[in-house]
């Protein structure tokens, strides 16, 4: 009698170690999910930031170096007669 509840007791431990070891992966596995998912969105909002500033920079380049940019720009932009 002995002998089967030391020999239950030993398959019983086994079995909620086994368990534990994959709940344990389980939850190691979802927390690195979890944290990738949130490293890929930041990387993906810094990569969105630094094509915005790339196009700011092309545009204000395009700006800079028009030297006829006022004088078109009249025709679009009320003067202070016309108000």
């Amino acid at each position: 009698m002995t002998w089967l509840l030391t020999s239950l007791r030993t398959k019983l431990g086994r079995t909620l170690a086994g368990v534990g070891a994959v709940l344990a992966a389980l939850g190691l596995a979802y927390l690195k999910g979890r944290s990738q998912a949130r490293t890929d969105a930041e990387n993906e909002q810094v990569r969105r930031r630094v094509d915005a500033m790339k196009a700011a920079k092309d545009v204000r380049d395009d700006v800079e170096s028009d030297p006829y940019l006022a004088d078109r720009a009249r025709k679009w932009v009320r003067s202070d007669d016309e108000r």
